[in-house]
């Protein structure tokens, strides 16, 4: 078998044209939510600029810098769908989490003793497809108190502002909920251990 990286030049949902469709799509509506307007020049100016951003960067869609090792998706409508609705339920509970989050990380900036130990975290998850790396990825970045640094072949890195967020992600509790939407297997992160520089990732 071959260990060439998967190419989205294909047909279906990995077709350029559907990519650059779903991306712009999910541009224009973000663009609706943040605004608020829907008058024709807001309307216009979304689009132009969903567009254009939509095609700016499809060569980080259609042509990745490093070949990452991801198990296959599903591609049919049945499972789209089923992943679109348990995403939907999952929203909820990441803003659940990003609220304590904020919480917690007021409390430690205004706490007198400001308990804040910064460290880089190391832990490699047991989800197996691009999505749903990708969403775990940046579901802890979008948590006050973590952000993801660096994904490589299912390894993470990721800044934690104290010990208790650190010990947080080896919980795994974000990344059973990321697993459940994609119908993964959910399992421990594993090996999860703290570093000094980035470039100790990969030891």
């Amino acid at each position: 078998m071959s260990d060439k990286p998967r190419r989205t030049t294909g047909s279906g949902w990995e077709h350029p044209l559907f990519l650059w469709s779903a991306q712009f799509i999910g541009l224009f509506v973000l663009w609706l939510a943040l605004s608020g307007k829907l008058t024709v020049e807001f309307l216009v100016l979304g689009a132009v600029s969903s567009g254009l951003v939509a095609f700016l960067s499809q060569h980080l869609v259609l042509h990745p810098a490093r070949a990452e090792k991801f198990a296959p998706v599903p591609t049919n409508l049945g499972w789209l769908a089923a992943t679109a609705l348990r995403f939907l339920a999952f929203v909820p509970w990441l803003l659940y989490q990003i609220v304590t989050a904020n919480i917690q990380v007021a409390y430690v900036v205004l706490n007198p003793k400001l308990n804040i130990s910064p460290r880089l975290v190391v832990f490699d998850t047991s989800l197996k497809t691009e999505p749903a790396q990708v969403v775990l990825a940046n579901s802890i970045t979008l948590t006050p108190g973590t952000i993801t640094v660096d994904v490589n072949n299912g390894r993470f890195l990721v800044h934690a502002l104290s010990v208790n967020f650190a010990e947080g992600l080896e919980e795994g509790a974000i990344q059973d909920r990321v697993a459940r939407v994609f119908g993964e297997a959910s399992g421990d992160t594993q090996g999860v251990h703290t570093i000094n520089h980035p470039s100790e990732m990969d030891d």
